[in-house]
Order: structure tokens, then C-alpha cells, then sequence
């Protein structure tokens, strides 16, 4: 791979020779706002070409132009400026207030829009925002950003996945993740790979996309806004435009940073003392002998004796043994680097633009690492006045060494924590101690056992652009994307793990093929006070992916790959695709630049439905109103008002598969010889779940100085792809069928304010969004009710709920002398120290008919306050994310709480347990057998406010313009920090984490989790 990316890389440097420009004046200036203050990124362009370039931090360019040349300068907030180009090679220029501030383009589904025109909901975010975040993936760049947009990173892992909703979860069996596009690309997203020993570690295909690439991110919110996008835009679109090369001299740009991490928290557990003394009174109360597991008489080894203990308090107060916890995170700082380099530049009829990017990531748990190394090119031309042609690849490898972690008990986090404490890691001879553990030794298991995945991704496209006249043009792209995934794991018979199989290995090869055709024809047309817009195209795509899989056990030592494997256990290839073919159409009108109506339509026909269901239909209309471009509104105050409605709607069919709606076979043996046996009943009516939104919202800007959007959303979504219940006479316990139907409702308000701007610049932005969800339909059983579904450990769907709303019993502390007990409880030896449970439905017992809903996993309230100051070259700016009324289920406590079983290490915040000395205790006492798992059901003594206030990150910058050799440089240093601070109440790691990935419906659970780290970095952006 080395080799193909430096001779690819040589490649490019070539075609970047030879696309030569002429030498004419340097033209050379500073553009500065109303106050002399100098403004950054401004567009300068000579006027009727493609010619052109941008200011830098301290208002200077640099063009070359011919006398008579007309330089147009525009600015986002300014009035359009224009320059002709005399005999003196400087002009400078101070542009004015544009009081509108409403030209800013806007990238939509297949093409631009200006904001003043804008009749749906979409959220824009700048990609100088986000290049500086130490995150691997485009998916945790997003994080505070955009306004109803809730990111969260399930795990700390380097590499690992994230959960992204919009407006939102809408699907149960469904993805709930936005549809991604890159250049008018949609492309592949989420995760690969089906060996789930690593939860919410895994991988994020969005961690091959180089951010640095990005120009602009869009989010489409409103069904108005997605419904271009058909069958795929139920769940919003995140669109997502790449920078291009400006004509002009070639200009180079490094950015680089280093950084190191540390965990925001870290586990504390009892002291091998405390962890005996625990175990000892868990056995009295069931036996009534004293000093059980201290002694052997569980385990075989008498502690008291080996550590040299007079008496059992003596044992009680000691601590032996490593500390498991210290063992399996890194000695030193895990190191973050990110370095990548920028080249572009070209002619009025060629320009080009290529990056170079270098990502490596350690993760704060030994071994863990993520690399990426990615290189892009793409290039515009004019062929013609009538022709351009566009061409792009970029070509990424990464590489991802994970440990074995949430959602499973083999985790290196869970064994560090749950194994009991007081032994040694190693044994005398510096061999592993194995003899030791329950399930692993945990050190062991961070360095022995393997697990690697890497990935290559090609993606490239070709476009051409024709002006059939004046008003009308084509447009046609092609692209192709293609994965290749490969997935290892081995686990050694030296290790707990592999000891079983005396070696397993297991490997997962997935080859993933998508390519995509789209043309579209663009009309646009000024009639007196109207204006007219029309967009007409069709794509055609497909996807092919070839899945292989194969393990086994008796691995031999240091042959690692299963094909090695003296004793096979499985072996698995398939071939999969699907198509999509679809007609989409846009129309627009406007009067007098103030009233807009738009309508857009598509059709979808796919190749995942069955006959006569393919084809679905997709229909949008907005419109908005600018009052303030009325006479009657005319005023200071009140610089900018307008109105927006629209409705849409979209769909999804993730939820299905490539074959979720067809009879299936399956291959069997029956008496030696081979046959098929039906694996799947076919359900030839299933069809795209429709989400139908409403959206009002209205955007107003005050004293030219303070901009408030807010919008209102009804989002329903039906016809939810589910199982269907059968009677077991079908020889099938299921069926898929739509049956379901869920709401989200909310608002979203967003507020920025330039607060000063002068010498000393302050801008502050403040968003907010509020969500409610509830399910308001399943499937019905016989008698019509509906049918509830439980998902994950305390995870109930239900009519009137909330997708995430957890269901468990409700504890009202715990009994205590004196208390009154129901007779059923005394009868099963519940006493004083036992949870005391509400009986719900006043039978006299506590079982699980008297379990309720107890907590909801998604949150209400999201959003971010950011703030950035400017003082001569000094930068500095500070973004605050919160999450409001969310609940956790933290189920590490069901096992390293008090009221987990005896044979488990627990968390120091457990030792105020109930004894006989201490009945003021707010935790149950230490039991064994029954009365501990009474104690240990499912309740809201697990459910915690995961509510958060995170400093996300904060960036101080100083900038210096030096000039060498007559070139102009811009140099910013800067250093800075995420996740640096977190307000919470959580008790566990992280309240943002999850152990379910991405699961629409189990979400909020955390199972020993990794947590999120804390950022320290330092950076350098040099342009030349």
C-alpha cells in the first residue's frame, strides 16, 4: 500500500506541474470591514471567470490580474464590492454591511440555494469549525455544531462508533443515522463487521472521510429538505462539500498538531481487604459462619493464611495484590498527532486541489491504536465557455487495534474491574497468572488477546457540466466507492479466552462495491418580478458486497490466521447487492425576492421490496415569506424577518436488508446427503417506512448584529418495519411486516450575536433543541392489544413511551429493623438490609408484574453555547455542549454494586452497605444465593441522570504574518483542549457512552464502558 500511495502521489504532483497558469501583475491588498478591521476569507474574483482567491487572518490577498480586470469581492454579512484594476498593482477595499446578510450560499440536494431564498430547515457548519478537534471521524467532529443534530460517541476507543440522530430517532428495526453525501455522493456509512465482541467500540466507516477535505457540512432537518432524497432521508442528510482548488498561484498549507489524552475518570474499587470482608458477610448471611471465603472454604485458598493476617479485621484492613485498573491503561500519556498538507492552485481553465493527511491515535488503554493515512485529488476545467469538467479520488487506509471491551464480560475494562483483587498479574517466573482469575487475567487481555481490523477506501467521480442556453444546463456524475474491510481476531491458549478452544482465531473479509450515475438538468429564469428555478434528474445505483467469514480452534502458537486452525468451526461466504432507480424533480418560484414556494418530488424503485411494492413516492413543498422587505417594515430594529413553512415526506428501508421482504433456503444435510429447508417466509407487501414531517420556523436578524432562528417540528413516522408474531403451527416464530408508527415533536432555537466589533471582537452563539418521542402504534396480539417489546437489559417498547424508556421495578430503600415486611417476602428470607420494592400492583409479592417504566434514555434538551474572541492576533474560542433529562441504566452496578454477587470486585462508592453496625446504610447488605438476586433486579437503583455540561473544546491562537523573499506567510500557533471539563452527576465514566453502539432501541446502557478522554494539544497552520 506504501508503494501504490507514493506512486499515486507522484502522479499527482505531475498533473500539478503541468497545469500552468500565466504569469500577469501581482495584484496585491487588504480588505478591512466598516471599522478597519481586517476580515478573513474573503472571496476575491476576477469577474467572468473562474478566477480567484481568499483573504487571510489579517485581510491581505494576492491575485494575478491584467489591467482592465474587474476584482469582485464578496463577503458573508458585507455588501458585494468590485475593483477595477488600474495601474497601481495594491488595492484596498472596506466593504460595507450588507443589512440583508442573506446572500450566503447554501449547499441543498443537487445544488445551491442563497440563504435569503432558503424555504426549508437546513443548518450550515464551516470546516475551518471543525479541523482542529483530535477525533478521527467526521461523525465526532459534528459534536455541538449543529442545531438538532445529537452526536454521541458510544466509547472512548480510538476508531470507534458513534450515534448521530437528526430531529430524533424514527426506527426501531431500522437505522436511525443519517444519510451522508459527499459531492452530491451519497456514500457508505455506519458499521462493518459482525464480530460484536467490542460494542460500542465499533468501527465507524465515516473514520475513512479526512475532514480536513471539508469545506462545508449542511444538514437537511425538514422532510422539505430531504425529500430529494427519497427512500433515504427519513433520517435527515448530512451533505457534504469537499474544498476545490482557486485559481491563482499555488498556494500551500500545513496543519499539524500533538496532543496527548488521559481518561476524564477512572474506576476505584474496593481494596483486596474490603473485597474479602464483603465476601465473608455475603456467605454469613446465608450459612451463619463467619470468615467463609476468607478462609477456603469457597475457593479452596485460605487468604487469611497466605497474606500472614492474624485475625480477619486484620485481613479486612490490608490491600495486596496490583492494581488491575493502573495495569491495563498506559503508563504515559497515549499520544494524538494529526499532520496534513494542502497543495492548490491552477488557471482560469484548470485548477486543482490535493491534501496529504497523516491521523494517528493511541488509545488510553494499552494497545488500543487507530492510524489513517489519506490522500485526495480533484481537479476543475474548462473545456469550453459551455463545458467544465470536475474529477475527484481520494484513497484512505486505516488501521484499528482494539481490545476486547463493552457489552461483554470478557472486557478488559469489566475483567480489571469485576476479577478479585489480591493477586498478582504475573507469576514468579514472569509468565501470566491465569491460575488466578474467573474469566481473564485483565492484563493479559489488553496485550495477548488481538483483534485488528484495516480498511482501504478508493472513492472517485467524474463530472460534466453543459450550458444547453443561457437558462438551462446538464449535469452528469459518475462515481465509485469501494471498501475493503479485513477483521482478525485471535485469541491465544495462553489466555482465559482461548484456553477452552486451545486457540481460536477468527477472520471477517468484506469486499463492498457502490457506484452511482446521476444526471440532472437545471433551469433558471427571470420574468419581470419572478423568478423561476427547476431541477429535473434521475440516478441509478447499486450496491454489491461480498461477505467472508471463517474461524476455528486449535490454533497453534504464533500462527494466528484460522486456516491453521487444526479443528474448523465455521465457514462462511455470501454475495449480496442492491439497486435503486429513481426520478427526482424540483420546482421553484419567487415575487419580487421576498415570497418563495417550492415543491419537490421523488420516485423510488428498489430492488428490495417485492413486486409491486418497489416503487415509492416522495413529495415536499415550503415556502417563506421575507416581511421585512415590506415598505410598512421598513425600521432599524429589525433588519431582517422572515416566515418558512414546509412539508414533506421520506422514507426508509434499512431496517429490511438486501432480501427482508423474500422467501429464503438455507443449505442443510438431512441423512448425509445435502438439501435446502426454508430459512425465511417471504412478505411480499412490505414497503418503506414514511415519515411525514410539518416544520414552521422563522428567522430574524436585529440591529444587523443579532441572528435568531427558530423552528417547530411534528415528525411521524409509520409503517415501522417489524416482526410479526406467528402461531407456532407456521413452523416460524416471526414475520417482517409494517406495523408500527412513532412522533418525534420538538423545537429548535439558535441564537448568534456579534456582541463587539472593533479593536476587541466577541461573537456568541447559543443553541437549543427540545425533542419529545413517543411510539404510537406496534403490532397487536389477538384480543388488539398492543404488544410490547423488550430490547437490551432494562429496555421496554411500548404504546405512549418513549423509544430508550427503560422498564424495571421501583425501590424505595432498603428495610431496616422494625419495618413491616409482606409475609411473601419472609417467607423467601427477606429481612432487614434487603431492597425494600414498591408493590405496584398490591398483591403482597414483588415479581415482575410489578414492574413500571423508570427512566428514559433520550435526552429532551440538547445543544451548545460557543463563543470566539478576536483581539489583534490573538484567537481564542470555547464551545460548551449540554444534554438535558436523559437517563442512564447503569448496569455495571448490577454487577460491581452491593447488590452484585459476592464472587465480583465492587466500586468504592459501594461500602456504605448494610450491616449490623451500620443500619443507617443507604445500600442492601452483602447476600448470597436468592435473597442476592432479589436484591439485584432490574430497578430504578441502576437508573442515574446522565444530564451533562462538556467544555467540548477550546482553542487560544496567535497568528503572524511574516514575509519572506517578497512572499506573504500566515502562521497561527495554538493550543488546546477537549473534553477538558464535564459537569455531571453520572457516577459511572461517561454519561454520554453507550454498550449497544448504535441500537435504536436499547440505547443509554452502560456496561463497564470506556470513557470518553481529555484532550491536551498544541498545533501549527502555516500558508504560504
Amino acid at each position: 500500500m506504501k508503494k501504490s500511495l507514493s506512486g499515486i502521489l507522484t502522479l499527482l504532483l505531475v498533473l500539478v506541474v503541468q497545469i500552468s497558469f500565466a504569469q500577469e501583475r501581482t495584484i496585491t491588498g487588504t480588505v478591512v470591514d466598516e471599522n478597519d478591521l481586517p476580515l478573513l476569507g474573503v472571496n476575491v474574483l476576477i469577474k467572468g471567470t473562474a478566477v480567484g482567491t481568499q483573504t487571510d487572518f489579517d485581510g491581505m490577498y494576492q491575485i494575478q490580474a491584467n489591467q482592465g480586470d474587474v476584482l469582485v469581492f464578496t463577503y458573508v454579512g458585507m455588501e458585494r464590492t468590485e475593483r477595477t484594476v488600474g495601474a497601481n498593482n495594491t488595492i484596498n477595499v472596506s466593504m460595507a454591511p450588507d443589512a440583508q446578510s442573506l446572500q450566503e450560499v447554501i449547499v441543498v440536494g443537487y445544488g445551491e440555494q442563497t440563504r435569503k431564498s432558503l424555504t426549508t430547515a437546513v443548518a450550515k457548519v464551516d470546516g475551518e469549525q471543525i479541523k482542529s478537534i483530535a477525533t478521527p471521524t467526521v461523525s465526532g467532529a459534528l459534536q455541538g455544531t449543529a442545531n438538532g443534530l445529537q452526536v454521541n460517541q458510544n466509547s472512548g476507543a480510538p476508531g470507534g462508533g458513534f450515534s448521530v440522530r437528526v430531529r430524533g430517532a424514527s426506527s426501531i428495526s431500522g437505522s436511525n443515522e443519517p444519510l451522508y453525501v459527499v459531492d452530491g455522493v451519497p456514500i457508505l456509512s455506519g458499521s462493518i463487521g459482525e464480530n460484536d465482541f467490542f460494542g460500542g467500540q465499533n468501527n465507524d466507516v465515516l473514520a475513512n472521510i479526512n475532514f480536513s477535505d471539508i469545506e462545508s457540512i449542511q444538514v437537511l432537518k425538514d422532510a422539505s429538505s430531504a425529500a430529494i432524497y427519497g427512500a433515504r432521508g427519513a433520517n435527515g442528510v448530512v451533505l457534504i462539500t469537499t474544498k476545490r482548488g482557486k485559481a491563482g498561484k499555488t498556494s500551500v498549507e500545513v496543519n499539524s498538531y500533538t496532543g496527548f489524552q488521559e481518561p476524564i475518570d477512572k474506576y476505584e474499587l474496593f481494596t483486596a481487604g474490603q473485597y474479602y470482608e464483603f465476601g465473608d458477610r455475603a456467605f454469613e448471611s446465608a450459612f451463619g459462619v463467619p470468615g467463609m471465603l476468607s478462609q477456603g472454604m469457597i475457593l479452596g485458598e485460605n487468604i487469611l493464611e497466605r497474606e500472614g493476617a492474624a485475625s480477619l479485621e486484620e485481613l479486612y484492613a490490608m490491600d495486596f495484590g496490583d492494581d488491575y485498573i493502573d495495569a491495563v491503561y498506559r503508563d504515559g500519556a497515549a499520544i494524538v498527532r494529526q499532520t496534513d498538507v494542502t497543495l492548490s492552485g491552477g488557471s482560469e481553465k484548470a485548477r486543482f486541489y490535493t491534501n496529504f493527511t497523516d491521523f494517528n491515535q493511541e488509545g488510553a488503554i494499552r494497545s488500543q491504536l487507530f492510524k489513517r493515512r489519506s490522500l485526495s485529488f480533484n481537479a476543475n476545467f474548462q473545456a469550453n465557455e459551455k463545458m467544465d469538467l470536475d474529477a475527484g479520488v481520494s484513497i484512505t487506509e486505516s488501521f484499528n487495534r482494539r481490545v476486547n471491551g463493552d457489552n461483554n464480560i470478557y472486557g478488559v475494562l469489566s475483567t480489571a474491574v469485576l476479577e478479585r483483587p489480591g493477586e498478582d498479574l504475573f507469576n514468579e517466573d514472569g509468565t501470566y497468572n491465569t491460575s488466578a482469575f474467573i474469566f481473564s487475567n485483565p492484563l493479559q487481555n489488553a496485550l495477548v488477546d488481538k483483534s485488528t481490523s484495516e480498511n482501504l477506501r478508493i472513492f472517485s467521480n467524474l463530472g460534466l457540466r453543459y450550458e444547453i442556453y443561457k437558462d438551462l444546463s446538464f449535469y452528469s456524475k459518475a462515481s465509485l466507492e469501494r471498501l475493503d474491510y479485513n477483521e482478525l481476531v485471535f485469541n491465544p491458549a495462553t489466555t482465559r479466552r482461548g484456553q477452552g478452544s486451545n486457540g481460536y482465531a477468527y477472520k471477517g473479509v468484506y469486499q463492498i462495491n457502490r457506484w452511482n450515475v446521476t444526471n440532472t438538468l437545471n433551469y433558471s429564469k427571470n420574468v419581470g418580478d419572478f423568478d423561476f428555478t427547476g431541477l429535473l434528474g434521475f440516478s441509478f445505483e447499486g450496491t454489491n458486497t461480498e461477505t467472508t467469514q471463517v474461524d476455528g480452534n486449535q490454533i497453534p502458537a504464533g500462527l494466528e490466521l484460522p486456516g491453521n486452525a487444526a479443528v474448523p468451526t465455521t465457514a462462511y461466504n455470501a454475495i449480496n447487492e442492491n439497486k435503486l432507480f429513481s426520478y427526482f424533480g424540483r420546482a421553484g418560484i419567487s415575487y419580487l425576492d421576498k415570497i418563495f414556494f417550492e415543491g419537490t418530488l421523488r420516485a423510488d424503485a428498489s430492488s428490495v421490496f417485492g413486486a409491486g411494492q418497489q416503487i415509492g413516492y416522495f413529495p415536499a413543498f415550503s415556502g417563506a415569506y421575507i416581511i421585512s422587505d415590506e415598505d410598512f417594515m421598513e425600521n432599524n430594529t429589525l433588519t431582517n424577518w422572515k416566515l418558512r413553512a414546509s412539508w414533506g415526506q421520506t422514507g426508509n428501508s434499512t431496517g429490511l436488508g438486501n432480501y427482508g421482504s423474500r422467501g429464503l433456503a438455507y443449505v442443510r444435510s438431512y441423512e448425509g446427503n445435502p438439501g435446502l429447508g426454508v430459512g425465511q417466509l417471504a412478505a411480499p407487501d412490505l414497503s418503506w417506512e414514511t415519515t411525514t414531517q410539518l416544520n414552521v420556523g422563522t428567522d430574524i436578524t436585529l440591529f444587523d448584529r443579532i441572528d435568531l432562528t427558530y423552528d417547530y417540528y411534528v415528525k411521524t413516522t409509520d409503517d415501522l418495519l417489524l416482526s410479526r408474531p406467528l402461531r407456532n403451527s407456521s413452523g416460524f416464530t416471526s414475520v417482517a411486516a409494517n406495523v408500527g408508527k412513532v412522533e418525534n415533536r420538538g423545537h429548535e432555537i439558535s441564537l448568534n450575536a456579534r456582541i463587539f466589533q472593533g479593536d476587541f471582537n466577541w461573537t456568541a452563539q447559543v443553541q437549543a433543541a427540545y425533542n419529545e418521542n413517543e411510539i404510537l402504534a406496534l403490532e397487536r396480539d389477538a384480543a388488539g392489544e398492543y404488544i410490547p417489546i423488550d430490547r437490551g437489559f432494562a429496555t421496554r417498547l411500548a404504546v405512549g413511551e418513549s423509544l430508550g424508556a427503560f422498564y424495571g421495578l421501583q425501590a424505595d430503600g432498603i428495610y431496616r429493623e422494625g419495618d413491616e415486611i409482606p409475609d411473601a417476602l419472609v417467607a423467601r428470607g427477606i429481612g432487614p438490609g434487603d431492597v425494600r420494592y414498591i408493590d405496584v400492583n398490591g398483591d403482597g409479592t414483588i415479581n415482575a408484574n410489578d414492574r413500571t417504566f423508570i427512566g428514559n434514555a433520550m435526552p429532551k434538551w440538547t445543544g451548545n453555547f460557543r463563543n470566539t474572541f478576536r483581539w489583534n492576533n490573538f484567537d481564542l474560542s470555547a464551545n460548551l455542549q449540554f444534554e438535558q433529562d436523559k437517563d442512564i441504566f447503569n448496569n455495571s452496578l448490577g454487577f460491581a454494586g452491593a447488590s452484585g454477587s459476592w464472587l465480583f470486585n465492587k466500586f468504592s462508592s459501594q461500602l456504605d452497605y448494610y450491616t449490623e453496625d451500620n443500619q443507617d446504610a443507604t445500600l442492601p447488605a452483602p447476600r448470597y444465593g436468592s435473597r442476592q438476586s432479589y436484591n439485584n433486579q432490574d430497578s430504578d437503583r441502576f437508573i442515574e441522570d446522565a444530564s451533562y455540561v462538556r467544555l467540548k473544546e477550546v482553542v487560544l491562537g496567535y497568528t503572524l504574518n511574516p514575509e519572506i523573499k517578497g512572499t506573504p506567510i500566515s502562521l497561527r500557533i495554538y493550543v488546546g483542549g477537549d473534553n477538558l471539563w464535564t459537569e455531571t452527576d453520572y457516577t459511572g465514566l461517561d454519561p454520554e457512552v453507550n454498550a449497544f453502539g448504535s441500537d435504536n432501541a436499547a440505547r443509554g446502557t452502560d456496561f463497564f464502558t470506556q470513557g470518553l478522554n481529555k484532550v491536551y494539544k498544541v498545533g501549527v497552520n502555516l500558508k504560504f
